[in-house]
């Protein structure tokens, strides 16, 4: 059963009341109902209607008054303004009085719908008119667009008209920016396909001269790879000659002096000058300390062990080094290592472990190392392994890690391979393997 409107309960209430009393005062004739009802029914069911019609009323009036949306109602013979809800109110600036009982026409907002009036007519004529998008101005002068749809309706036997006014100005204004959003990447899609137009036709010509450029790049890298070779022999030929020199010349003056002060204060003691003996003394036990101090230097520069017992004890030699230094567990395993032919690859091994092992000493703050040397058919396999902090993926390939650059370019110009990896707080690895074939360069 469809639901009552407010002009039905109206019509029907007004159906319902009791007829006026007689003439003089005389009150009607007592009549029953259908099925002998007594009067007494019909007036408390027209109890029941009014009730109910009033309930209506407040509910109308309640859902009137809290609409989301801008409610009008007309007059549908003049358009002059009967009711007004408070949502349009604030959305147009005017107040009640300001709107009620105006033609529709004389408000401001409203003077682009009706000004020539057809609009109404033809509303009064269809009774059913729509705006998609319609401009309206406020009492400010604020521009707003609203959605306009307005239908005529009965009520108490007269016509009035519903105009339902919603706000969508965010959507218009959300719209106008698409639009404006897809005309400016229309633009930008036509500028940069012209822009990728000259660049392919530019790219095109450079593909010629970057195959020169190529190809003369991969010589110049030769070329560099070849100078490093011959820097890293110079450098290793340097060192040699240094170490000799210090150990062999300083190192000699210093012991000669050391037998000297031995002399000197010997022969204080003897004659009594305890008192001078004891600074002779101390100047012993410093140039003591000076002598180790050059074999040392003279080690680091070119251990002598390097060339005369081969990789293996050098690098025992420097693991024992490590751990006196650092306090830091050193372990070396070599299997099936003899004494390396080539004193190329024997000087690059033990530089790579060196790096690995002063990278150990500056960063990884383990608390063991282990160096593995093994032969494996025509290669050798040379590993350092911590358990320090492990090493990070951005200083292993960085610009900046210098020691590992220089162990990269070693193994690259011995023809090897190099994996250098770590795992936060599960150390770091240093993998090389290098082939034991044909006798290299001594530029490498």
């Amino acid at each position: 059963m469809p639901a009552k409107t407010k002009s039905s309960i109206v019509a029907e209430n007004d159906a319902l009341r009791p007829p006026p009393a007689g003439r003089a005062g005389k009150p009607a004739a007592r009549t029953y109902g259908k099925g002998g009802e007594p009067p007494e029914a019909g007036f408390i069911e027209r109890r029941r209607i009014e009730t109910a019609l009033k309930i209506s009323e407040v509910r109308y009036r309640r859902l009137f008054e809290a609409a989301k949306d801008g409610i009008l109602i007309l007059d549908a013979a003049t358009g002059s303004i009967t009711d007004v809800n408070p949502f349009l109110q604030d959305l147009l600036g005017y107040s009640e009085d300001e709107l009620l009982g105006k033609k529709l026409w004389e408000i401001g907002p409203f003077r682009d719908i009706a000004a020539s009036r057809d609009a109404f007519r033809k509303l009064q004529r269809k009774e059913y008119i729509r705006y998609e998008n319609l401009p309206l101005e406020t009492k400010e002068r604020r521009r707003r667009h609203v959605e306009f749809v307005s239908n005529v309706y009965r009520e108490n036997g007269g016509k009035v008209i519903q105009c339902n006014i919603r706000d969508i100005t965010a959507r218009h204004q959300a719209e106008e920016a698409l639009a404006k959003a897809s005309r400016e990447l229309e633009t930008r899609v036509e500028e940069r396909t012209a822009e990728l137009m000259a660049a392919n036709k530019l790219m095109k010509k450079m593909v010629d001269e970057g195959k020169r450029t190529e190809e003369n790049l991969k010589n110049s890298r030769e070329r560099l790879r070849n100078l490093s070779g011959r820097l890293q022999s110079l450098l290793e030929e340097e060192r040699t000659r240094i170490s000799r020199e210090i150990h062999d010349e300083l190192g000699q003056s210093l012991t000669a002096l050391k037998l000297d002060l031995s002399i000197i204060r010997r022969s204080l003691v003897s004659d009594g000058l305890a008192e001078h003996s004891e600074k002779v003394l101390a100047i012993e036990r410093t140039a003591n300390r000076i002598i180790r101090t050059v074999r040392r230097i003279a080690t680091e520069l070119r251990p002598g062990i390097l060339d005369e017992l081969g990789v293996a004890a050098a690098i025992e030699w420097m693991a024992k080094d490590f751990r006196d230094r650092t306090g830091i567990p050193c372990n070396v395993k070599f299997q099936r290592v003899d004494k390396i032919a080539s004193p190329v690859r024997a000087t690059a091994i033990f530089r790579i472990v060196q790096e690995a092992l002063t990278n150990v000493m500056r960063h990884a703050a383990a608390s063991r190392v282990d160096v593995a040397l093994k032969r494996k058919g025509g290669s050798i396999l040379v590993e350092v392994r911590d358990n320090g902090i492990g090493i990070m993926e951005k200083h292993v390939s960085g610009t900046g890690s210098l020691g590992l650059i220089g162990i990269r370019e070693r193994v690259r110009l011995l023809g090897g391979k190099v994996e250098i990896s770590g795992k936060p707080d599960r150390g770091t690895s240093v993998r090389v393997i290098l082939p034991l074939g044909e006798e290299v360069s001594p530029n490498v």
